[in-house]
């Protein structure tokens, strides 16, 4: 549907040039008759019968039904029987291309997000039936900010209040090097677009249920956030489902900064305005709205927003514009009255429905019961297929098409490392996803020479380097039924079809996860790679390895190189220079993230042996608790929501350990 609704705005946006050759083609034809220069033939006729059916099909994808009966009804150029009959039909096709030209520079605006002249589309109303199914008893109401014709745009997708937001925003400027940091809460993806796309925002985003974004969090309870974060907040479209909404908006003035702003959107009954209003001026917000003396009346008529597009920005200690309140109550009285009459008419609608659905209750009992037939059925059959699948796949003819990394175990890859002094780099699903363009982790942003690094890493042929991978690319029968799943669900064919493209069917890879210390026993062993060396840690500046546990009392002497919290790679050569200062008996033990990987690679073939031992210690952390993955106080730990928010520590022996600091 989306497509064909391309292809006609592409149709109309070049309807205006292509009417504009019609008109002079026609005139040229009414020119040459008029003055008896060119005699009614047959090639003037054909050249008219396809004009007319250009301009039938213009009239047809504007929509213009009037337009196409008069064209049907009065051009037929079989009724045409000398030159005065030709003039008189050219005419009409002449009056015909100006209503066309008229309808286009009428209905024609400019995107000012994708910088295009488009068409937009109308509100499909795809959002009554959700209204309708949880209880909401308006309908076909007018709402503050969601214009029903000028709503969507066919080339990048932004609705109108997607449109007007960056509009607000691309007033925000900002001076020299300052940053502002702005909270998008439900986000969208033509703001986050804009937002992403300035160099002088922090963007971060934030949801209860939505994938990939900064945080997980209920808005009414956002406590990992401190007071004051925030330059600008955008909140798309959340109050109407927030249990408390007064609590919510408490929450937003708490976290927004004195000087910030708070772009607010709910869709808003008109009629409901001032009790929406009231509430934020209870929690201590200044409401502004931003209507067409804001943004100006050439910018709302080329852009095509109307009288109700208004832009609801709160603040805390400036006011942007002021807002005078009617003295007579009358009017609200008005509207109120109005709308319950509405409610009450579609409550009785709504009783009458439910008769009819009522009437239909017994054939849909028997539907029903037949579809739960048919789905056992197949559910029967699916077994059937899982069951014997593995028989299938062991097939000979099918192992030469399938094939997953011949890795070692745990205990054989770390018996390389103690036995045989061997380096290792791991690669995990962060490591593929950055040499793919893909940012799966917060702690390190996408970087195209990172990328060239790692694949050069995990193609590597060096002897004494082990390159270490998941061993989740088979069977995976003895992972619990959640990890198993996860796994499943991340390792598409696409992504499978990445991993493979750099690996080899020949080459024996270690195994990743001796990283990660989930039994007492992998501790044990864990713990031979540093037992009795000198080592030296390069680690995040808050990562902290060993501080509060005995992970590595068994190590002879410990010393620390600090480096970036997140993104690492940024100051890569003074890391590696800092680390070629070392002398080449001591153990490099690296909790860098992907930077990890290159880092222990580069000093191997340098001459030391370097060990990417990544999760180790919060993995142990963890496991001291009983294997609960949560936040450790005072280490930064990626993998859970909140675990960036790090708290700072005094301690002289972790201090003392400290040979250089680039964070």
């Amino acid at each position: 549907m989306l497509d064909n609704e391309f292809s006609n705005n592409k149709f109309k946006v070049e309807g205006k040039e292509k009417i504009v050759h019609i008109q002079a083609a026609v005139n040229r034809l009414y020119h040459g008759l008029e003055k008896s220069e060119m005699l009614w033939n047959a090639d003037t006729e054909e050249e008219l019968r396809g004009i007319i059916k250009s301009l039938k099909e213009f009239a047809e994808i504007y929509g213009l039904d009037q337009l196409q009966d008069s064209i049907k009804q009065t051009m037929n150029v079989d009724k045409v029987m000398n030159p005065a009959d030709g003039l008189t039909l050219i005419n009409k096709i002449l009056k015909v291309c100006d209503t066309l030209l008229s309808y286009i520079e009428k209905n024609m605006f400019h995107c000012n997000v994708c910088k295009n002249d488009v068409f937009f589309l109308p509100d499909s109303s795809s959002d009554e039936p959700m209204r309708k199914q949880n209880g909401f008893v308006y309908r076909n109401v007018k709402y503050q900010l969601q214009g029903k014709r000028n709503y969507r745009c066919p080339i990048c997708k932004s609705t109108d209040s997607d449109r007007l937001i960056i509009a607000f925003l691309e007033m925000i400027q900002t001076e020299k090097e300052e940053t502002l940091r702005m909270l998008h809460v439900a986000p969208v993806s033509a703001v986050e677009r804009y937002a992403l796309s300035r160099t002088d925002i922090c963007y971060e985003s934030m949801d209860l249920a939505m994938p990939n974004v900064t945080f997980r969090a209920d808005l009414q309870n956002m406590g990992m956030v401190e007071d004051e974060t925030y330059d600008i907040i955008v909140c798309s479209c959340v109050f109407e489902h927030a249990r408390d909404d007064i609590q919510a908006m408490n929450e937003l003035h708490r976290i927004l900064k004195p000087q910030g702003v708070c772009l607010i959107l709910v869709p808003l009954l008109a009629e409901m305005r001032e009790t929406f209003i009231e509430k934020l001026n209870k929690v201590g917000f200044y409401v502004n709205e931003l209507g067409m003396e804001w943004f100006g009346e050439e910018f709302y008529q080329k852009c095509g927003f109307n009288d109700d597009s208004i832009l609801c920005v709160a603040t805390k200690e400036i006011q942007l514009v002021q807002n005078e309140k009617e003295n007579s109550e009358l009017p609200d009285l008005y509207a109120e009255n109005k709308l319950l009459r509405q409610t009450l008419e579609n409550l009785n609608r709504r009783l009458s429905e439910v008769e009819k659905l009522l009437n239909r209750q017994v054939a849909l009992s028997k539907m029903l019961a037949e579809s739960n037939k048919m789905m056992n059925d197949l559910i029967a059959v699916k077994d059937r297929k899982i069951d014997n699948s593995r028989w299938e796949i062991s097939d000979p003819r099918i192992q030469e098409t399938l094939w997953h990394p011949q890795i070692m175990s745990i205990e054989d890859t770390i018996n390389e490392i103690v036995e045989n002094k061997k380096s290792i780099a791991r690669f995990g699903d962060g490591e593929f996803g950055i040499m793919y363009g893909e940012q799966r982790w917060r702690f390190q942003k996408n970087d195209e020479k990172l990328a060239h690094r790692l694949k050069e890493v995990v193609q590597s042929e060096e002897k004494d380097i082990l390159i270490g991978l998941n061993d989740f690319y088979g069977d995976l029968s003895t992972a619990k039924p959640e990890r198993a799943d996860g796994l499943r669900s991340y390792l598409t064919p696409e992504v499978r079809k990445q991993h493979y493209a750099l690996l080899s069917k020949s080459k024996l890879y270690a195994n990743a996860v001796l990283s990660r210390n989930v039994t007492w026993e992998m501790v044990k062993n864990q713990k031979r790679i540093w037992d009795k060396r000198d080592c030296i840690f390069i680690e995040g500046y808050q990562t902290r390895m060993g501080i509060g546990n005995d992970l590595f009392d068994n190590a002879a002497s410990i010393k620390r190189i600090l480096c970036p919290a997140e993104s690492a790679f940024d100051r890569y050569d003074e890391i590696l220079d800092e680390a070629l200062k070392q002398p080449k008996d001591k153990l490099m033990l690296i909790a860098l993230g992907p930077t990890a990987s290159v880092l222990a690679y580069d000093l191997a073939k340098a001459g030391y042996q370097a060990i990417d031992i990544g999760h180790a210690d919060v993995s142990y952390e963890w496991l001291l608790r009983g294997g609960n993955h949560i936040s450790i106080p005072h280490k930064y730990v990626n993998e859970v929501a909140d675990g960036y928010i790090v708290g700072e520590i005094h301690d002289p022996t972790y201090e003392s350990q400290i040979i250089a600091d680039f964070h």
